[in-house]
């Protein structure tokens, strides 16, 4: 089994309770009165990558949630940058520090969203990172996945599965280059290969920009340009999220048995892919579990100034064809199993409670 990295996060900087105090007492911020009053209206700001990423939909639904769940004051604003912008990601921070709201939780995009973050938490403004994490700033809190986790998941699916297979010769599909969610998971995945053994190769990473076009071209491309490889991992669901008439020579070399595809995130629309034995299976985040509880922890901090940690886990669910022991309750789903899940927007979350 994998094991889990040290944190690189900067020792200097401010810490969890100086953040807190400069925050309940700042007195310039998006709501008046007395912040640890439930009756005093909170705004919390809720920036993803991108808005047309159904996962983040489902967080969105989440956080609304635990918002209700929680007595209704609190105004939520739900805004991203246009083409997953990192510069205007962090232009957004910086406007809403002018603000003075009362805490953000974001999708970071890069480098230079951490850097705003840092400037958030100077100004006295909890930030959380979900999704996509800045380990080395001085956010308050990351909340979601363990990326690296996910991907030696990933791997240990890979290796099962080709482990009779020969030699392979392994291509990656990243997204935008520098997002650090994304590089963890190309670590977890890499380790978990190499840990097992097997003889392999990884000959290309690829990036689409989490643009679905683009992420098409580049791994068709990829297999035009080097039909030798046989293997295809996926650190984002982008090519699974398009008609698969897009992508005929990845399909042709997967129903031929040349390909083996590996994925990562659990979004409907990847499900079928799985189903019908073109990708042998799927590690997904808890996305509802974002929004919902991100929304609890800031909650937490800005009224009651508590300590949720470093880091939030909520775990990671397998999807494959079938299912695996322990069903749903151990993160194990089959297709169907998952499907229902987002059918009936099943996903039930109990809020994270503070160390």
């Amino acid at each position: 089994m994998y094991q889990r990295r040290s944190s690189n996060r900067r020792s200097a900087g401010v810490t969890l309770a100086a953040v807190v105090m400069m925050a309940l007492a700042a007195c310039t911020g998006a709501s008046a009165g007395d912040k640890s009053d439930p009756d005093t209206e909170l705004t919390f700001i809720g920036i993803p990558k991108t808005l047309d990423n159904v996962a983040y939909a489902v967080a969105r639904d989440g956080a609304e949630k635990r918002i209700e769940e929680l007595g209704g004051n609190i105004k939520l604003e739900w805004v991203a940058p246009a083409g997953a912008d990192p510069a205007k990601q962090a232009q957004m921070i910086e406007s809403y520090v002018q603000r003075g709201v009362d805490g953000i939780f974001v999708a970071a995009l890069g480098p230079s969203v951490c850097n705003a973050i840092d400037a958030a938490i100077a100004a006295g403004i909890p930030v959380i990172t979900f999704d996509s994490d800045c380990p080395d700033s001085t956010r308050t809190s990351y909340v979601g996945s363990d990326n690296y986790e996910g991907g030696y998941a990933a791997g240990e699916m890979f290796v099962e599965h080709v482990k009779d297979k020969g030699p392979q010769r392994i291509a990656i599909l990243t997204g935008m280059v520098g997002a650090t969610n994304l590089a963890e998971r190309d670590a977890g995945f890499k380790k978990s290969v190499e840990d097992s053994g097997i003889d392999h190769e990884f000959v290309v990473t690829v990036a689409g920009n989490d643009d679905l076009t683009k992420s098409v071209e580049a791994v068709e491309s990829t297999l035009r340009g080097d039909p030798t490889i046989n293997a295809f991992y996926f650190d984002g669901p982008w090519p699974m999220l398009v008609d698969r008439s897009n992508l005929p020579v990845m399909v042709g070399m997967i129903e031929s048995g040349d390909l083996t595809v590996v994925s990562f995130d659990s979004i409907q629309p990847q499900l079928s892919w799985v189903a019908d034995d073109l990708v042998i299976g799927l590690v997904g985040q808890k996305y509802y579990a974002w929004g919902y509880q991100s929304i609890q922890v800031l909650n937490g901090i800005v009224r009651n100034g508590s300590n949720f940690g470093e880091i939030v886990n909520t775990g990671i669910d397998v999807v494959t064809k079938n299912g695996g022991e322990g069903g749903p309750a151990a993160g194990q789903y089959s297709v169907a199993e998952m499907n229902h899940a987002w059918d009936t927007s099943d996903f039930a979350e109990t809020p994270i409670e503070p160390k």
